[in-house]
């Protein structure tokens, strides 16, 4: 059977992304409205645009990225990876949950538990866990290893480990790597904070 390349996408929560998104143009919107324009009330400036970081590290940038070799989950600029080869398994019980062979696991806050969800089966989440696991199939055929079929599991946990593919699993102990994503921060500032020390020279 011929392996289909799988390309690395960004999985996000939509209700994690345009919500604060939009929070974030509204605030500039009442900046502008209350406060006069930005240069004018430079520490107003300052807080608004700060507020509008912590949206899109909450919105935008906590997201899974799936590619043909690893998954990462992005908390807050803070990035778990790990190799698909070291993947358990993707479920979704109290929320998605990436279980690595060792039993450890890894979650995202984006795709997190909630009351809700646990009556519910945590619906939107299962588009996301169809994609992970197409993407976790593809590498066990790619390089091997052992992992779970297709069966969808539900907020109450049925269904765990059935479905699994066997194969030569990899050795050695999990690699799993954690790293502080300040690159996509620095270009963050520079994209929140350029235009306000723009405005701030222009105005001299």
């Amino acid at each position: 059977m011929e392996v289909v390349p799988v390309r690395t996408r960004a999985i996000r929560r939509p209700v994690y992304v345009w919500p604060p998104v939009a929070g974030g143009v509204g605030t500039y919107a009442l900046a502008a409205l209350f406060i006069g324009p930005l240069h004018e009330a430079p520490g107003g400036a300052v807080l608004l645009e700060g507020v509008t970081l912590f949206f899109w590290a909450l919105g935008w940038d906590s997201a899974i990225r799936s590619g043909p070799d690893r998954l990462s989950v992005t908390n807050f600029l803070v990035t778990s990876s790990v190799a698909w080869t070291d993947v358990g398994e993707v479920a979704v019980h109290d929320g998605l949950t990436v279980v690595l062979r060792d039993g450890h696991t890894i979650e995202s806050i984006a795709f997190g538990s909630s009351v809700l969800g646990t009556f519910t089966g945590y619906p939107t989440h299962q588009k996301a866990l169809r994609r992970l696991r197409q993407a976790h199939r593809a590498a066990l055929r790619t390089h091997g290893g052992t992992g779970t079929g297709t069966e969808t599991d539900r907020g109450s946990g049925k269904g765990r480990g059935r479905g699994r593919r066997k194969g030569r699993g990899p050795a050695g102990p999990v690699r799993l790597t954690t790293t502080f994503e300040w690159r996509r921060l620095l270009c963050a500032l520079v994209a929140v904070y350029g235009p306000l020390l723009l405005i701030g020279l222009l105005a001299r």
